[in-house]
């Protein structure tokens, strides 16, 4: 219920999953009274009850699939691929959540000459006159200091299949197929990223970028009902 307080003002799909473990909560003790409670109100706290531990237990169980994606993956190779998926840009600069994923592939790049960059994302829809998210994400990460040598653009995905469809076709052209292929990410968004790549074939190593802590919950809880809708 704090959660959904702080976050007043801006609802979102991720909130759902919260909303309805918080509701289950609250009417916990009304489901476990046995008097005090009219017959109709005690059964619609019972229900809501049994949908909110329905809630926890799923998500829950997905969160752990999620997280096990990434958690024992090796290191990127001195000669590896780094595939770096973009997410919102405002501004002509990326958001809080982007930006750490691109923290990561700088802290990779940099003192590494023969690794390479894909940076992967269109322009929004939303906002068509801003940069793409690729040309925002090289400009972030030529202002941390890594060489322009070690970055390849690969602007037009809108969704993460295309992230990945794209981002292979360039690291196909560019001649680097043969190389360890790493995917760089938020935490929460590697398990479908990797799944992306294995229907077309390829078997990529995750490399997690901590979500902010402010909308953890949220990303996390979006991103699983993606999973679960099958997208």
């Amino acid at each position: 219920m704090t959660y959904l307080a702080r976050h007043s003002g801006r609802p979102t799909i991720g909130m759902m999953p919260v909303a309805v473990a918080s509701a289950g909560a609250a009417a916990a003790p009304l489901a476990a009274s046995a008097t005090g409670a009219a017959a109709p109100l005690r059964a619609c706290a019972i229900v809501t009850l049994a949908l909110g531990v329905a809630c926890v237990a799923v998500f829950g169980r997905l969160f752990a699939k999620m997280r096990a994606t990434y958690a024992n993956a090796p290191a990127p190779g001195e000669k590896s691929v780094l595939i770096v998926l973009g997410a919102a840009v405002r501004g002509g600069r990326p958001c809080q959540t982007l930006a750490r994923r691109l923290d990561v592939a700088a802290s990779l790049l940099l003192g590494h000459p023969d690794r390479v960059a894909v940076l992967s994302g269109g322009a929004s829809a939303a906002r068509p006159c801003e940069p793409t998210e690729a040309e925002a994400m090289a400009r972030y990460l030529r202002e941390l200091g890594v060489p322009e040598a070690q970055l390849l653009l690969e602007p037009r995905a809108a969704n993460t299949r295309q992230n990945m469809s794209f981002s292979l076709e360039v690291v196909r052209k560019a001649g680097l197929a043969k190389r360890q292929l790493c995917v760089v990410s938020n935490d929460y968004h590697l398990w479908r990223a990797l799944r992306c790549a294995r229907r077309q074939g390829v078997t990529l190593v995750p490399v997690a970028a901590r979500t902010p802590r402010v909308s953890a919950l949220q990303q996390w809880c979006r991103e699983a009902l993606t999973i679960l809708a099958g997208r």
